[in-house]
């Protein structure tokens, strides 16, 4: 199997917690991401959030990372640190799932 079936494999294997955790945050302190992102990952401009519907999964894993090193403002780190990688990998598969505004 090549690596990037593998790749999309995993990555729809993800989807699922993902979606959970957009939805209902985690056990261990992270909000929901629907709460600022909205369910469809369109954001909220009023308040900072970015759209992140059909954005690049490997983008939206890397700001998770780079947020959760304590990097950036607001809400953001905490959230992202409260996140486990598989968990980051969960929703930025979700979230590029979506449609494209």
């Amino acid at each position: 199997m090549k690596i990037w079936r593998i790749a999309l494999v995993l990555l729809g294997a993800a989807a699922p917690a993902g979606k959970q955790i957009v939805l209902h945050g985690n056990s261990n302190g992270a909000m929901p991401c629907a709460a600022c992102h909205g369910i469809n990952g369109l954001g909220n401009a009023a308040i900072g959030a970015p759209v992140l519907a059909g954005k690049p999964a490997a983008g939206i894993v890397s700001a998770l990372g780079h947020l959760a090193s304590g990097q950036g403002s607001g809400p953001m780190p905490g959230i992202a640190r409260a996140l486990s990688p598989q968990e980051r990998q969960g929703v930025a598969a979700y979230f590029a799932g979506l449609p494209k505004p």
